[in-house]
């Protein structure tokens, strides 16, 4: 009897491991395919930056040399081109070491096995998923919580962001895997109860601190997993303990996850350090300065091009509508957020039974979630700089929390919970799929490139704006005459002559994004000479016409969502709209300034005799 009843319960487990299979699968059929989708264009900017690091970083020749900070031909700050360097150092070194090994040590290929990289990564990103999400729902059951996991993977593999942050030669998805390793960690620590005889759960401690070192040897922000840490640490099971053996279990377990954390961080990063003496723990002066230097543009202390998008968009409202919106789609958005909601609710009630009963339990893990993603976003969100990418580390938890939604409402009514899980799924995985596409295609500037190359006459002059990707790409560097518009100067006296200047002498003018239409071109009291130039290149007064516009933008049988009214860095490097404009007719310097200046005052529109 026994062993009869053994199979089906074998059955049963065996249809969500072949569920995960699938996703897992899927997932990597998304972020694996269309790895090189700008055709080696380099055309997202910090990917060039990390493969200029990297490709100026040498291999030690020995592991001496590897933890010699002043003379390591493996650490960035040896290097011009790294001496800002601000993303984590695991990136970087596995990625030179993975490139060396398959004979791709080089500017043109590195980017290539980086995209590879973060892709297999978030493949298993979707598995941790899994695992984290059985013990946030256990709760529900073990049937609910299995099938539930299984959802909240299927999410976070069908979601955008993920999508497309695995697809580029970044740290966001070591971020995230680090953080989602330490994460997992942390709940098994959480499970065990307190032990006088530290030894008994010191390997899992210090895979815990391991696991946070990965993840800010990853970025610097990864240290924000250290809070979910301490609250499994402090929340463990009494264990039989009293007070006082239980305040020096969690001391002991703290100093555990710290030693371990600080070694494995030193292992990964030791140019993070000032100097090679493992005693020694004060951090680098140029990885400081590089992370201050972060931190001030981050909180708007001073603006430069890409920061002027940030005077046109507002903290917290912005960046939650672009995440839930954009990021994870409108039904995956609605079911987080409300999943979220309805956490923070049971939580609240559960804390304050334990207010009155002392012995009533406190979800852990749902409060180890809540904590990590109210920090992050709060932090993040609120900053003046507040970019979607920041908040990629909490796109998994969200996945969790709409997952949880689907078991909360499954357990009032299985029909109305079946419905939701279909709705969230199935448009999940629309959004997904059509968010992809933008992969499968030729790039917009790609595309752009090719219509030059074949409408524009050799010896063209074509003007592109600073700040941006100039096009065509791939041509030969004596085909045309490429000049940059200084788009970002001030406007002030001397602005206006400088736009005729580069217009009069210019065959075709190129908006390889809406970069800066989009912001100064909408700021009319910051850069009023760049509010009407937008508008009137637009309506074809400045004597230029249309000639080609390009767009990629995310669809699926011929419907196309246009994602412009999302934020600047979700459409600017893998598919920006595309403008180039052809000169119809010469304009004289007075009737160029009568026409800039016919909307009113602005700098240089006093006309003279």
């Amino acid at each position: 009897m026994p062993m009869a009843e053994a199979k089906p319960r074998r059955r049963g487990a065996a249809a969500p491991v072949a569920a995960l299979v699938v996703i897992l699968a899927l997932g990597a059929a998304l972020r694996l395919t269309g790895n090189d989708w700008d055709r080696g264009a380099h055309l997202h900017p910090d990917e060039r930056y990390l493969s200029i690091v990297s490709d100026h970083l040498e291999w030690p020749s020995s592991m001496s040399e590897y933890f010699d900070v002043g003379r390591s031909r493996l650490s960035p700050y040896n290097t011009e081109p790294g001496q800002a360097y601000v993303y984590g150092q695991l990136p970087l070194s596995v990625t030179k070491g993975l490139a060396v090994l398959v004979g791709r040590d080089n500017y043109g290929e590195l980017h290539l096995v980086g995209r590879r990289v973060s892709a297999i990564l978030d493949v298993a990103s979707i598995a941790l998923v899994f695992l984290i999400g059985s013990s946030l729902l256990a709760p529900f059951g073990r049937g609910t919580a299995v099938w539930g996991a299984v959802l909240a993977a299927a999410l976070y593999a069908l979601s955008a962001l993920a999508i497309q942050f695995s697809h580029f030669f970044t740290a966001e998805s070591w971020l995230v895997f680090g953080t989602l390793v330490a994460f997992h960690l942390a709940l098994l620590v959480g499970r065990r109860p307190l032990d006088a005889r530290l030894p008994g759960s010191l390997v899992l401690l210090a895979a815990t601190g391991a696991a946070v070192a990965l993840a800010v040897a990853s970025k610097a922000s990864g240290i924000l997993v250290l809070l979910p840490v301490l609250i499994a640490l402090v929340l463990r099971p009494a264990g039989g303990l009293d007070r006082a053996s239980r305040v020096l279990s969690i001391l002991g377990s703290f100093l555990a996850v710290a030693t371990a954390g600080y070694l494995t961080f030193r292992l990964i990063s030791p140019y993070a350090f000032e100097h090679s003496n493992w005693l020694d723990v004060r951090p680098s002066e140029k990885y400081r300065a590089a992370l201050e230097a972060q931190q001030r543009a981050i909180g708007g202390e001073g603006l430069y091009p890409p920061a002027y998008q940030w005077l046109l968009s507002e903290p917290l409202a912005d960046p939650l509508w672009n995440l839930l919106v954009w990021g994870l789609g409108a039904p995956l958005g609605i079911a987080a957020l409300a999943g979220t909601v309805w956490l923070f609710w049971d939580v609240a009630n559960d804390i304050r039974h334990r207010l009155r009963d002392a012995t009533a339990r406190i979800p852990v893990a749902a409060l180890m979630l809540l904590v990590f993603v109210t920090v992050t976003f709060g932090y993040f969100g609120s900053r003046f700089a507040h970019s979607i990418r920041y908040l990629v580390p909490i796109v998994p938890f969200l996945c969790v929390a709409a997952a949880f939604l689907v078991a909360a409402l499954q357990r009032r009514s299985r029909g109305v919970g079946l419905g939701v899980a279909a709705v969230l799924l199935g448009g999940t995985l629309l959004y997904g799929v059509s968010f992809q596409q933008i992969y499968r295609r030729p790039h917009s500037r790609v595309v752009a490139s090719e219509w030059i190359l074949a409408n524009a006459p050799a010896g063209s002059t074509i003007v592109t704006e600073h700040w941006d990707d100039g096009l065509p790409v791939g041509a030969p560097p004596d085909r045309y005459v490429s000049r940059q518009l200084l788009v970002f100067d001030p406007d002030d006296e001397a602005k206006l002559r400088k736009l005729y200047d580069e217009l009069a002498g210019a065959d075709y003018y190129v908006l390889s994004s809406p970069r800066a239409s989009a912001t100064i071109g909408r700021l009319p009291e910051r850069f009023p000479l760049m509010w009407r130039f937008y508008r009137l290149l637009d309506d074809e007064r400045l004597g230029f016409r249309r000639a080609a516009e390009f767009t990629s933008y995310p669809g699926l049988l011929g419907v196309e969502l246009v994602d412009r009214e999302a934020e600047e860095a979700f459409w600017v490097y893998d598919h920006p709209p595309v403008v180039i404009y052809e000169r119809v007719a010469p304009l004289s310097w007075q009737r160029f300034r009568e026409t800039m200046c016919s909307y009113g005052p602005a700098p240089g529109c006093v006309l003279s005799r």
